[in-house]
């Protein structure tokens, strides 16, 4: 992952990780932008750091075709987490999306769904909550 100087506003933060990140429910998300692949897309480094002490890698967040910047990457992540944690209350781990995560992150993102949805839409509208 490559070197850069961040500007972040509220509520965006730097996680332990030394990242940029949120806190959401005891957790930290922590990410930083990576290199485009051979297909244009953007990757991430992305880190959950559970209440419980467990740390979880997610190794293949991307962006769409045209790339991405970091601010798309959490949208992304929270869309994701979300999914995953709105599947989870109605089926378990036997949901259609709760696999997309590890079972305690998918456990931990049904218990603050409502946080991260509301996180999700706040950076989504919001311009250059991150910049360069």
């Amino acid at each position: 992952m490559k070197t850069q100087k961040l500007t972040l506003h509220s509520p965006f933060i730097i996680t332990p990780r030394l990242m940029a990140g949120l806190a959401i429910g005891g957790a930290f998300i922590s990410m930083e932008i990576g290199p485009r692949n051979g297909e244009g897309r953007t990757e991430y480094g992305c880190f959950i750091d559970l209440p419980d002490g467990s740390e979880h890698e997610i190794k293949d967040l991307q962006s769409g075709c045209q790339g991405g910047e970091l601010q798309e990457g959490f949208v992304s992540l929270l869309s994701f987490l979300a999914a995953a944690g709105d599947s989870y209350r109605y089926a378990g781990m036997k949901g259609e999306h709760s696999d997309l995560f590890p079972e305690p992150v998918t456990e931990w993102a049904y218990q603050n769904s409502d946080e991260i949805s509301g996180l999700e839409y706040e950076i989504e509208e919001t311009d250059n909550l991150i910049s360069e």
